[in-house]
């Protein structure tokens, strides 16, 4: 029976490419692909499923037999380990999972029936390239990299900084293949690079490039060692990612001036990864931005917030489409136990005060009381206040409120974990402002207590004292010697 559908399949569809017989032939592969994978990359491998129109980017059409991520020369199909590697670890950013579920045998069989989609093609021979050994990472080829970066052009799509806002990124032919359009690599988010992150997986994606893509292969146009520099000075951009819970703030004498001001590079910082918003109209199925970083420094006076997200193509509304937004939300009463207001934009029961930036007023708060999306009050007086810059593809935005009403807001209690969460909106994607966007979950921050005074003055004193006693004993014992 298995055999006669997947023959009358073929006869179908013979456009797409399909080999029956080799499906018929691997019926384990067909049955794991069916059950687990056509739901995104359809049952003929052709990428038509209820999926392809809510995923960013689309799932993969394997009739095409063109795949992004390879070790094998521009052109070349990739080899069985390459599909292997994509299955078992999933590509970071997209709804492709690490698929740890399946056995080797399974995994085997599913690739094999993957392959079957597009037989022409992967009847050439496929050979990775030679990758060798690495040169060591030094001030000098870091340099050199960064020379190759502007030499190679580089910088025309992933930008100076290499967040990806380059201008050529943001023509209307930046396509790929398939028609659709594509936005360059952020490379200070290594967490995201779907081909890998490391030094070797960075050299191999300018070696052989991205099928299908802008990305075109650097295999021939540039000798191995320039392409090594060009791959140390990638790496040399991510940024180090920090997850938790809670957020440190401490205390300080003197703020930083703007928000780009070097000086916040030493401070702790706190990474929230953001989700799609699916719970109220507007959806947000594929939200553009996917992390945002949090500092926050107080002095004896103000509490300030730093966050800071990647927007490769800024929007401040003036070409009609909404313009790009932040806020922050805490809740309005005292935080008390386990119990939290509803993540996004709270209850009647459990309100929550929201401050939010806009790109098309930059110097406002829209300092606001909600009890759901439907249920949005602004306030007569903003409590805060705002500076925001735009740099190389860089949002940084600093919310600042003054202390002095601490009393009439226990929120802010210095020492305590006060929760806080975020909601980011790029409005080239049409993200609206209010429910279209990206959502993070509650986080804490905790401004920590300024160090007692007895925490200095203490120990000298106890080591004083015991000096003296030991002084003391000392001498007795000489004394009682001597009689």
């Amino acid at each position: 029976m298995r055999i006669l559908i997947a023959l009358l399949i073929a006869m179908s569809f013979p456009v797409y490419g399909f080999s029956a017989e080799k499906a018929a032939a691997n019926p384990e592969g067909k049955k794991v692909y069916d059950g687990w994978c056509a739901q995104c990359h359809g049952y003929k491998g052709d990428a038509d499923s209820f999926t392809k129109d809510v995923s960013l980017p689309q799932p993969r059409d394997f009739t095409f037999g063109t795949y992004k991520f390879r070790s094998t020369p521009s052109g070349d199909p990739p080899t069985d380990e390459d599909i292997t590697k994509i299955i078992r670890k999933g590509n970071p950013g997209t709804s492709m999972p690490p698929w740890t579920r399946f056995t080797d045998a399974e995994v085997k069989a599913v690739v094999e029936h993957v392959k079957s989609f597009a037989p022409d093609t992967f009847a050439m021979e496929r050979k990775p390239i030679n990758i060798g050994n690495p040169p060591k990472a030094s001030k000098e080829i870091i340099e050199q990299g960064k020379e190759q970066f502007k030499i190679a052009k580089c910088v025309d799509c992933h930008g100076k900084t290499g967040r990806g806002d380059g201008d050529k990124g943001w023509q209307d032919d930046f396509k790929t293949d398939w028609g659709y359009g594509i936005a360059p690599a952020d490379y200070t988010h290594g967490w995201e690079l779907r081909n890998g992150s490391t030094l070797e997986d960075i050299y191999r994606t300018i070696s052989v490039g991205l099928s299908g893509t802008p990305m075109t292969s650097y295999l021939d146009s540039l000798p191995d060692d320039k392409r090594w520099a060009l791959a140390h000075f990638i790496t040399s951009l991510q940024l180090t990612r920090k997850l938790g819970l809670a957020l440190k703030v401490g205390r300080v004498e003197s703020l930083p001036s703007k928000p780009n001001d070097p000086a916040w590079e030493k401070v702790d910082y706190l990474d929230l990864p953001m989700g799609g918003q699916l719970m109220f109209d507007k959806r947000e199925f594929t939200p553009v931005i996917t992390n945002v970083r949090v500092r926050g420094l107080y002095t004896s006076k103000e509490l300030v917030i730093l966050l800071q997200w990647t927007d490769k193509k800024p929007n401040d509304g003036s070409d009609g489409k909404p313009a790009d937004s932040v806020r922050i939300q805490f809740p309005v009463k005292k935080h008390e136990g386990s119990e939290l207001p509803y993540f996004f934009m709270g209850t009647s029961k459990a309100p929550v005060n929201m401050w939010q930036w806009k790109a098309s007023d930059k110097e406002k708060v829209f300092d606001m009381t909600a009890k759901g999306p439907d249920k949005v009050e602004p306030k007569d007086k903003a409590e805060a206040t705002v500076m925001a810059t735009y740099e190389d593809g860089l949002y940084s935005v600093v919310f600042k409120k003054e202390l002095k009403s601490a009393k009439d807001d226990p929120v802010f209690e210095i020492g305590k974990f006060i929760p806080f969460s975020i909601t980011a909106f790029d409005g080239r994607n049409g993200e609206d402002g209010l429910t279209k966007g990206a959502v993070s979950a509650w986080y804490y921050l905790m401004m920590e207590p300024p160090t007692p005074m007895q925490v200095y003055v203490f120990p000298p004193v106890v080591a004083l004292g015991v000096l003296i006693a030991g002084i003391g004993l000392h001498k007795s014992l000489r004394k009682n010697k001597k009689g």
